[in-house]
């Protein structure tokens, strides 16, 4: 996955980028390597490797473990990551809540915070994420920073760093990147990215889509969004508008969208269109949210029946991903994680051809997925070009 730099790879100073974000890659992926296993998955010669391995070392970056035994020759020492050598902040800016999380150089969460809120002015709500954020690097004890990535619903540009429509915060056209790094300071570079996009690099880099070529994601909370990855590249499309199915009809009639059509996704079974469905039926009350319906959900229980009938509606979404990209994989996060067997077999009854449901799989990114997958866009760029990052000596 490498896509280090912007020198030519020609000069001696590309192809350091280029072999340095190479042996990260490999020891992310394949780690502990003794150095001349990592020549060799390279097609590198020994030399170039030790020099490139050895200021790594020498920073902290990649640890030495004890020597291999047997073999003879020249001892065989393997390179691994030192994890928590440098860390990422990860900043989920929801409707209701910021989630902000110190995670580590293998997507790992040491630490989080958040702030409970509602939808509000991106000033206000930056102005929050700062102090979850500052809190963060006082958790982190010393240890550097690598950077801030930052993930919301709806349709997002990790170009221009703009939040083009977040209907659920009310945003539209917030220059996101701009803002946060006013808030934050020069010294924190900055990665901003869609919610589902975010999720797909986490998975892609650290979770169940580490080994499939071509993989879907679909993320469900207050914003139902989805991304896909080719050959494990997360795709943003012409208009950086990429898996916005939130409006895809899923049924003929049912509640009004604010786009003007009825049964679209959105509408159905997004977060926010479950509990409203809820308070009206009785089961929960103005407030309450969708953890106060799920704890109501025992089998049998007309709540447990709600959020199957949704989860038969993120089936039917994950059927059009089937059908439109045939994806090795489809990973799904957000509320619907209790009733993946559901969305299996709703999937399954609609896509036929002896379609394996199994390809469906739940995000390995445990319970702090919001916050590893917020600060994964920091990480893949950090992993692509960690020269781009730091000097190593």
């Amino acid at each position: 996955m490498t896509t280090a730099g912007t020198d030519d790879l020609r000069t001696p100073a590309g192809l350091r980028r280029t072999n340095t974000a190479d042996v990260l890659q490999t020891v992310l992926g394949e780690g502990p390597l003794p150095r001349a296993d990592l020549a060799q998955r390279l097609s590198l010669a020994p030399g170039t490797v030790s020099r490139i391995v050895s200021p790594l070392v020498a920073t902290g970056l990649l640890r030495e473990l004890p020597a291999l035994s047997g073999g003879g020759g020249r001892p065989r020492v393997p390179v691994d990551l030192a994890t928590r050598s440098r860390y990422a902040i990860g900043v989920h800016l929801g409707r209701q809540r910021t989630t902000a999380g110190l995670v580590d150089l293998r997507g790992t969460v040491q630490h989080v915070r958040r702030q409970e809120r509602g939808p509000g002015s991106a000033d206000d709500i930056i102005r929050g994420a700062r102090a979850l954020v500052d809190e963060l690097r006082n958790d982190a004890g010393g240890v550097p920073i690598l950077g801030v990535g930052a993930a919301t619903g709806g349709w997002v540009d990790p170009g221009t760093g703009f939040v083009v429509d977040n209907e659920a915060l009310g945003w539209q056209a917030v220059p996101l990147r701009a803002l946060l790094g006013e808030a934050l300071g020069p010294d924190l570079p900055i990665v901003v990215d869609s919610g589902a996009r975010a999720h797909a690099t986490a998975e892609v880099w650290f979770g169940c889509a580490r080994g499939a070529d071509t993989s879907a994601h679909l993320f469900t909370g207050n914003v139902i969004d989805a991304a896909l990855a080719i050959d494990r590249r997360v795709l943003t499309g012409a208009r950086a508008a990429a898996g916005a199915i939130g409006h895809l009809p899923i049924q003929a009639s049912g509640p009004a969208c604010t786009c003007g059509r009825r049964g679209v996704l959105q509408a159905v079974a997004s977060d926010r269109a479950v509990v409203d469905e809820a308070v009206t039926a009785g089961l929960i009350t103005q407030g309450e949210d969708l953890s106060q319906l799920t704890e109501l959900a025992a089998p049998g229980t007309a709540a447990d029946a709600l959020l199957r009938h949704r989860a038969r509606h993120i089936g039917a979404a994950v059927a059009h991903l089937v059908d439109l990209f045939d994806p090795a994989l489809v990973v799904l996060s957000g509320g619907v994680l209790p009733y993946v067997d559901e969305v299996r077999a709703e999937a399954a009854r609609r896509i036929g051809r002896s379609w394996n449901p199994e390809c469906v799989q739940p995000t390995e990114l445990g319970p702090h997925a919001l916050a590893a997958s917020s600060a994964a866009p920091l990480l893949a760029a950090y992993y692509a070009d960690p020269l781009n990052f730091e000097t190593f000596h």
